[in-house]
């Protein structure tokens, strides 16, 4: 079936690939191949890969990453919903391995809904450092905040804020900022007709104004020596190579910092001789040469040396002296003394209540105070009448050694399929006298929790993520 494209759009594209134009119209008329990542923090490739169709290919730039054959769709396995794996594009896959985030960092992903940057960016530091994912956009922040939390990463803070305020309020401070910015989407053409019926020459001109705008910003958050990465899913030069010449036009400290090619990459494309020899150190995915969509990615550098950061001490409160004696009798009766839980005992200095909220700050010095916080770091769970109610984030950052009272589903078992659906389930040596929090696991892997209820286990899988 032949996609009526925009004469603006074929237009474009034909002079940006000249020759190669037909390939890229031949690719436009076949199905594009879906992809997943893996949760490193959490499996490996070898235990996913055995639950797929034969077939998944690896992905040239991205260690975590396969490509599905045609038709494979695993969004209902109860292992996604463990936060095993993320559905994603396989070139969107990309601008996140070219930013490279290391342990310890503390970076910034300033347009990060729905999540699927973020989360990758998390592996990647696993569990060390702090990620600040931030969206202006109240709708899709809810979004970002779940994806984080089925993730199980613990070193994140979820803000739905514009970047000026950020710039004002955090300044120079970022190891590196990603900004995946808002644009056309004509990478995106041939899986959603949308943004086909959105697209003209006056739509591309103003997502290039906001890419401006949003990138002047996330410069004045790069720390010196720091890194930012400026990434779109589309393919003319206003949006990509121009959004990256008009930065550095305005912003002389920063420069293009090439990015290694490697299979399925090609050169930035320059305007003309007199631009930044630099410029083809840009990468763009064409989906006539790699098995993925279109995307452009741009690594840029901050002059100057890495200095100590500069911290603020925050002004949020610890725990009430009542309330922390509530979390202390949950602590001790739910969770186990193991590694991973020392950071979150009733003792710990880290911990800080917003309203009734618990959270794990880390950076503690960090100041949040005054911005628009959807998550203030690892969200523990809630008071609520002289009780803790335990999140969904705390059991999908823990394991089943962490807890003391686990439920092992395997994936055959009817139980399994009732709990995902919000229903109660039965188990072995459950007593009706029994009350106890218990983390219900698939194969070992923690979905949620669940509350033992005159000897039955009532669900308390997120809504959000129930099937049926």
């Amino acid at each position: 079936m032949t996609i009526p494209y925009p004469a603006d759009f074929i237009t474009e594209i034909n002079r940006l690939l000249g020759d190669e134009s037909s390939l890229f119209w031949d690719s436009q008329n076949s199905s594009p191949r879906s992809g997943l990542r893996i949760n490193s923090l959490k499996t490996n490739l070898d235990l996913i890969k055995k639950i797929l169709p034969p077939g998944s290919s690896d992905i040239p730039w991205a260690k975590d990453g396969l490509q599905l054959p045609l038709d494979v769709h695993p969004g209902k396995h109860p292992y996604h919903s463990a936060g095993l794996y993320y559905l994603q594009e396989p070139s969107a896959m990309a601008p996140v391995a070219a930013l490279d985030p290391q342990p310890g960092e503390l970076i910034l992903d300033l347009c990060a809904a729905p999540g699927g940057k973020s989360t990758q960016i998390l592996s990647l530091m696993k569990n060390k450092g702090l990620l600040v994912a931030n969206d202006s956009n109240p709708r899709r922040v809810q979004a970002l905040a779940r994806n984080i939390e089925r993730w199980g990463g613990q070193n994140s803070i979820v803000i739905n804020d514009v970047p000026e305020r950020l710039v004002d309020h955090f300044g120079p401070i970022f190891d590196r900022v990603l900004v995946d910015a808002p644009c056309s989407g004509e990478g995106t053409f041939r899986t959603d007709a949308r943004e086909i019926k959105q697209w003209s020459l006056k739509f591309s001109k103003r997502c290039a104004n906001i890419q401006d705008e949003i990138l002047w910003f996330a410069g004045k958050l790069v720390r010196p020596g720091g890194i930012l990465l400026y990434s779109t899913c589309t393919f003319n030069q206003l949006e990509n190579e121009g959004s990256v010449l008009r930065f550095l036009q305005a912003n002389p400290d920063f420069r293009i910092d090439p990015i290694p090619i490697q299979t399925g990459f090609q050169n930035g494309i320059p305007f003309s001789d007199q631009d930044p020899k630099g410029l083809r150190g840009a990468i763009r995915i064409w989906p006539h040469l790699a098995s993925g969509e279109g995307h452009f990615f741009s690594r840029l550098k901050k002059s100057g040396v890495i200095s100590e950061q500069i911290s603020r001490q925050s002004t949020s409160a610890g725990i009430s002296a009542e309330n922390q004696g509530i979390y202390k009798e949950f602590f001790n009766s739910t969770l186990k003394h193991t590694e991973r839980t020392e950071i979150i005992s009733p003792e710990s200095s880290d911990l800080a209540c917003y309203g009734n909220q618990l959270y794990l700050r880390h950076f503690p010095s960090l100041h949040l105070e005054g911005l628009k916080i959807y998550h203030w770091g690892w969200y523990i769970g809630r008071f609520s009448e002289n009780r803790f109610k335990p999140s969904s984030a705390l059991a999908f950052g823990l394991t089943k050694e962490d807890i003391q009272l686990v439920i092992e589903l395997p994936l055959t078992d009817p139980n399994l399929l009732s709990y995902l659906r919000g229903s109660p389930i039965t188990y072995p040596g459950i007593k009706a006298k029994d009350k106890a929090w218990v983390l219900v696991t698939v194969d070992g892997f923690p979905l949620g929790w669940g509350k033992i209820v005159q000897g039955r286990i009532k669900s308390h899988f997120p809504n959000w993520l129930r099937q049926g």
